[in-house]
């Protein structure tokens, strides 16, 4: 009897709501796709950053205000939260940890993807794609010219995971089989490059 409660306790303990953020194709912990602001702003006991150049007010990407939460970015548009974002500068991975239900999150591989998502399709980055031979030439030149001579870094994929819907996405970039970052979103805005810009 002792063992099924100590395990229970383990597993309570150990989870991702208890030591992170949990996402899913809801969202992000408290904040779900399709909140205004103000009902996600509720959601986390916390007030989301105003809009600010670049941005328009019908769509623009924000954060929490009190610096908590760095990892998670918003994109909001017509007042509505439609994309979730992970991502820290150097692609660190976010402490407390933001994982799936799986514990599928940045560092995790793409193994690690592919069991949690078996309808996942891989593609380049949109950084990576459509670079001929001779733009890559190119800018091995004017990287050389610079002083750079180490070797481009491997490529960034899309590792593109749709809900059953077909109106949901999570997006995980990857390089060198790991996750960098992720955003979980409303399609067509969860799968551009740059949101609002």
């Amino acid at each position: 009897m002792w063992r099924i409660v100590i395990g229970l306790a383990l597993i309570f303990i150990t989870s991702p709501a208890v030591n992170g953020h949990e996402f899913s194709w809801q969202g992000v912990g408290p904040v779900h796709l399709g909140m205004t602001v103000a009902e996600a702003e509720r959601a986390l006991k916390a007030k989301l950053g105003p809009v600010s150049p670049p941005f328009a007010r019908d769509c623009y990407v924000t954060g929490r205000t009190d610096g908590r939460d760095k990892a998670l970015s918003y994109v909001i548009v017509n007042g509505r939260i439609v994309v979730v974002t992970v991502f820290l500068r150097d692609y660190a991975k976010p402490d407390p940890a933001i994982v799936d239900a799986n514990g599928v999150g940045v560092g995790a591989t793409e193994a690690d993807v592919r069991r949690g998502y078996p309808h996942v399709r891989k593609e380049l980055s949109p950084d990576f794609r459509g670079i001929s031979p001779e733009e890559a030439e190119e800018f091995a030149r004017d990287r050389a010219s610079h002083g750079f001579t180490e070797p481009e870094p491997p490529p960034h994929y899309w590792m593109i995971a749709e809900g059953r819907d077909r109106k949901r996405a999570i997006v995980f970039e990857t390089q060198d089989g790991k996750v960098l970052s992720f955003s979980v979103g409303l399609k067509p805005e969860v799968l551009l490059n740059e949101n609002c810009i």
